[in-house]
């Protein structure tokens, strides 16, 4: 159980991050235009994640990477209830080689949605988002 909470808390992170940033974030990752994200839209917007932090592009994230991802987004440092990035890797690095892979990205990300989806409508709302980024990003 803490391990999956500690797998939903990086995934959360790395996808949630993009949204909670503010309503422009949000609004980018719903395309539709709906007010609302669902699972599709949720993957679309983790996979783009991903992809702005792997910057070797080698199909898998560092430490370094997320850092340097996290940094050109204008979130250096970080508040002391929030993981580093080694940390969030050490969580959802399922196959404990020291680096998220696309396959263990996607995994989190569907996890999360799925634990962030609190009235289980498939279909995430602006509340639940913010919900549970500021609970899944807590130590």
């Amino acid at each position: 159980m803490k391990r999956f909470h500690l797998f939903a808390m990086l995934a959360g992170g790395l996808m949630m991050a993009a949204a909670h940033a503010g309503d422009d974030k949000a609004r980018m990752m719903d395309t539709n235009g709906d007010g609302m994200i669902s699972a599709s839209e949720h993957e679309a917007g983790a996979r783009m994640m991903f992809d702005r932090m792997d910057a070797d592009h080698d199909g898998v994230v560092t430490a370094a990477e997320m850092d340097a991802s996290h940094a050109a987004m204008g979130k250096e440092g970080r508040k002391s209830h929030d993981m580093s990035s080694a940390e969030k890797i050490k969580a959802i690095d399922t196959d404990g080689d020291g680096m998220i892979s696309v396959g263990e990205h996607s995994a989190g990300s569907q996890a999360v949605f799925a634990r962030m989806d609190a009235d289980k409508d498939g279909l995430l709302s602006k509340a639940e988002m913010e919900a549970g980024h500021e609970t899944m990003m807590k130590k």
